[in-house]
């Protein structure tokens, strides 16, 4: 039997078709049915403006669609002979804005997505609490926009730099609301200090939390999530940070990535057209995302789950949760160590003298977001857009599934199919750009 399922509470729509047998899920195809042509909308117009459009792919993370721009731009810059200089003040302050939209995201997903859908499974004692969520998300922006000027769709970087030159007042309230989120995660998420959790190095340190992450670890458990939703446990990271390690993984084994071979194909579903492209590195499916970060910066605590519980929903959900507190650390490193005197922006020289393509990675919330443009005298001729939910949730056919098919195939009836199709995070709206 086929059955539909209308995907709510996530940015744009989404459908889930499966079939089953019985209850049990033995088949499922994914459709992204609008279609927004933001790619084509850029062609024609000068790169910069650019800078201005694409942050409005999407509300949830604009700011890494602005990053993976600026990116592009000034790879051209450099492809074309006129490569840009930055100050380590830009590169800091666009880091810092990264993580911030990266935190507030996760706070979301965790607060808002995961925990009242695992309630929805029959798992009792987690207590969700939308409002956390919104609360944490809240601080993070503020934070963010103290120095991109606003969120969402901010246009605050541009080839050479940033726009805004922050004082050490603004820093200091920066601080303060940094320590404000941390002490709230601390006591609400956590349930342990940051330092304390960052040194955990088993799963069985969150037996004795009395917090929102121990009962999410003992909810996950409880219902089998640990034994259930594997992929391939291939992973790639493209994007390039501070708190990043670029690399494409065969379980944890790491080898070198090279995003010449990532490459898009239209995606399949039998009863409605879908919008979205599947991703590919090379001929193969690969997962994205904090999971995939953490494998490849060689974090002791996600290994041991992933050596336990292999590229499972658990494993999955666990590491970017976790991933909020590294994120937490790297934000408040970045801030201490910010360096105020330098200049904000450098000049590059005319747009209009750039003719040539560039491409910009970036590491967004659900994993690498990829920018390509070819600029012809600075004007954009063609422009590319690949994002982390079409890595993970392609639709393709049933002897070759994309990851999160594979993942749903066995799940014993939809209620637990959906989860583990959330459990990977889905972005409509980024999917069909």
């Amino acid at each position: 039997m086929m059955t539909r399922a209308l995907i709510e509470h996530i940015e744009g729509e989404a459908s889930l078709y499966f079939d089953t047998r019985g209850d049990k899920i033995t088949w499922a195809e994914i459709a992204f049915p609008h279609f927004r042509g933001m790619e084509r909308m850029l062609e024609g117009r000068k790169a910069t403006d650019a800078l201005v459009i694409t942050p409005r792919v999407c509300g949830i993370c604009g700011h890494a669609h602005l990053m993976a721009t600026v990116r592009a731009i000034e790879a051209a810059y450099a492809e074309a002979g006129y490569p840009v200089e930055l100050t380590r003040k830009a590169k800091s302050l666009r880091e810092l804005t990264l993580v911030l939209e990266m935190i507030q995201n996760h706070f979301k997903w965790l607060y808002l997505v995961i925990m009242p859908e695992l309630e929805k499974l029959g798992i009792e004692g987690l207590a969700p609490a939308p409002l956390k969520g919104a609360y944490a998300a809240a601080q993070a922006t503020k934070i963010l926009a103290l120095f991109a000027g606003q969120w969402p769709h901010s246009s605050y970087m541009i080839p050479g730099g940033v726009t805004c030159d922050p004082t050490h007042l603004e820093r200091i309230q920066a601080a303060g609301l940094l320590d404000e989120l941390i002490a709230f995660f601390e006591k609400e998420t956590a349930g342990v200090d940051l330092d304390t959790l960052l040194t955990f190095a088993s799963c069985r340190e969150f037996n004795p939390l009395q917090s929102d992450f121990g009962r999410l670890e003992k909810g996950l458990i409880a219902a089998g999530m640990h034994k259930k939703g594997m992929a391939y446990d291939r992973f790639v990271v493209l994007g390039e940070h501070g708190f990043t390690v670029r690399a494409r993984l065969k379980h944890t084994r790491p080898m070198k990535a090279d995003a010449s071979q990532v490459a898009t194909e239209a995606a399949v579903c039998r009863d409605e057209i879908s919008h979205a492209r599947n991703v590919r590195y090379g001929k193969h499916f690969y997962e994205v995302g904090p999971l995939a970060r953490a494998i490849a910066a060689d974090n002791a605590l996600i290994k041991n789950m992933h050596r336990r519980y292999k590229d499972s929903v658990y494993t999955r959900v666990m590491a970017r949760v976790y991933e909020t507190a590294l994120l937490l650390q790297r934000a408040r490193k970045l801030l201490e160590h910010m360096e105020l005197s330098e200049p904000s922006y450098i000049p590059p020289v005319a747009l209009e003298r750039v003719t040539a393509a560039g491409e910009g990675i970036v590491e967004a919330p659900r994993g690498p977001l990829i920018h390509r443009m070819r600029l012809v005298k600075g004007v954009i001729a063609e422009y590319g857009i690949i994002t982390p939910t079409q890595w993970n949730l392609g639709s393709s056919v049933m002897s070759d599934p994309a990851p999160a098919q594979k993942a749903m195939v066995g799940a014993v009836d939809i209620a637990e199919a959906t989860f583990i199709f959330r459990s990977f995070d889905v972005c409509s709206v980024c999917t069909t750009h």
